[in-house]
């Protein structure tokens, strides 16, 4: 806006001085004396003349303003009272030649718009996954209870013990959806201090030995002393999370099992050999409810946590593809 008033301002200057200049050459009769401040006929169609030549600049100018700002802002505002109104799909246009400003902002506003709609297609999602997960539990507790109420089952020990798996994996299912809940939030609370990572994971063996055996496993422990800040408890959950992983999706074979520092990082590491992670899915395997095999066993929500858990600890959880043709997931933690 300086730059049209500037422009204006020295349009009207220069005009006036070569207009006056001209008739002041070759009609200098026709024009006032220099002491004589009376307008003339020809002083007014001088100052209409300007006026006029001062709208057209204004009005061309204000309509390139008006297509490069105005009209994208009143897009801008079409679509916020749409999606305000529960269209997510509207989005704001913005035309060529608009102010570089006004693209960004419009752009701004699109990407937003874009992360709200797929947030709530996630929400949907979500949701019936997590229906989907609850119901097989809770539809094999109430067939149980109905068949022990009806005389159909006697309440003995077996039948204590498939009810106690169905709650159990029930608790763990809550605790997975409230790990990854409090993460998308920022909100996951840590109860860091000292460890020994090799320590913390060692821990693990009497734990999930006996049910990697069961299934064929050939378990290698390498663990090397890390020590660092960090929370044990929820450390872990994300390798029990990493080790059942292994135990349902991969070949039962040889399993490794590691702890070391590698630089700055503090590094564990569960090695399979087989079959690996499909091409291309080695960012979606950490998301929520995505399995890319067809085993029905577990929750879909193990690596997310196990995600989520690297995350608040300021690290990172990567898969890469190991030589025997397995997958190696790694939990990278700052030291």
């Amino acid at each position: 806006m300086v730059i049209v008033a500037m422009c204006g301002f020295t349009l009207a200057a220069f005009s006036a001085f070569f207009i006056y200049n001209w008739v002041f050459e070759n009609y200098p009769g026709s024009v006032a004396a220099p002491d004589d401040w009376i307008p003339h006929t020809s002083d007014y169609l001088v100052i209409v003349l300007a006026v006029i030549a001062a709208l057209a600049v204004a009005v061309f100018a204000g309509m390139q303003l008006a297509r490069g700002i105005v009209l994208p802002l009143h897009s801008l505002a079409q679509a916020a009272r749409s999606i305000a109104d529960g269209d997510l799909k509207a989005r704001a246009s913005v035309r060529d030649g608009a102010a570089i400003e006004t693209t960004a902002l419009v752009a701004d506003f699109n990407h937003m718009a874009a992360q709200l709609e797929a947030l709530s297609s996630d929400m949907v999602t979500w949701n019936a996954a997590i229906a989907h997960e609850l119901r097989t539990p809770v539809t094999i507790l109430k067939g149980r209870l109905q068949g022990v109420s009806d005389g159909v089952f006697e309440m003995d020990a077996a039948t204590l013990s498939s009810l106690l798996r169905q709650i159990d994996g029930l608790a763990r299912l809550v605790e997975d959806l409230r790990v990854v809940s409090l993460a998308d939030s920022g909100r996951l609370g840590l109860q860091k201090e000292l460890v020994d990572l090799a320590q913390v994971v060692g821990e693990l063996k009497t734990v999930s030995e006996p049910a990697l055996k069961a299934s064929g496993f050939r378990l290698s422990w390498r663990l090397t002393s890390v020590m660092l800040m960090a929370d044990p408890t929820r450390l872990r959950q994300a390798v029990l999370a990493l080790v059942e992983n292994a135990r349902i999706h991969a070949t039962p074979s040889d399993l490794a099992i590691e702890v070391f520092q590698s630089g700055d990082w503090a590094v564990i590491r569960v090695a399979d050999s087989g079959p690996g992670v499909p091409p291309g899915a080695e960012r979606l395997v950490f998301q929520a409810f995505q399995r890319k095999t067809a085993a029905t066993e577990g929750s879909g929500l193990g690596l997310a946590v196990v995600r989520a858990i690297a995350q608040a600890h300021d690290g990172q959880a990567e898969v890469a593809h190991a030589e025997t043709g397995g997958a190696v997931f790694s939990i990278k933690l700052p030291l």
